[in-house]
């Protein structure tokens, strides 16, 4: 996905005031690092137990990081596309 089409998915305002289906609240974590999650033994005992439909989780890493996780990790398959930044 390329930058103007995530800004143009953010700027899009619901037209209708209530919603045909009852919605669950979720909380968005989003990790942002240069290489592996720091601390994640401590993030993966913190989502332990947890119902997995109340939360999302969204690794922005650097892309040149390449590091493969087991599935049974809460980051598996959590990475977002990143692209290079230098200031």
């Amino acid at each position: 996905m390329e930058d103007e089409e995530l800004l143009w998915r953010a700027s899009m305002v619901p037209r209708i005031h209530e919603f045909p289906y009852k919605r669950v609240p979720k909380i968005a974590f989003l990790f942002l690092t240069r290489g592996a999650v720091t601390l994640a033994p401590l993030w993966e005992k913190f989502f332990k137990g947890h119902d997995h439909g109340l939360y999302a989780i969204y690794v922005h890493s650097n892309p040149s990081f390449n590091e493969s996780l087991p599935e049974s990790s809460i980051f598996y398959g959590r990475r977002i596309p990143s692209k290079g930044l230098f200031f």
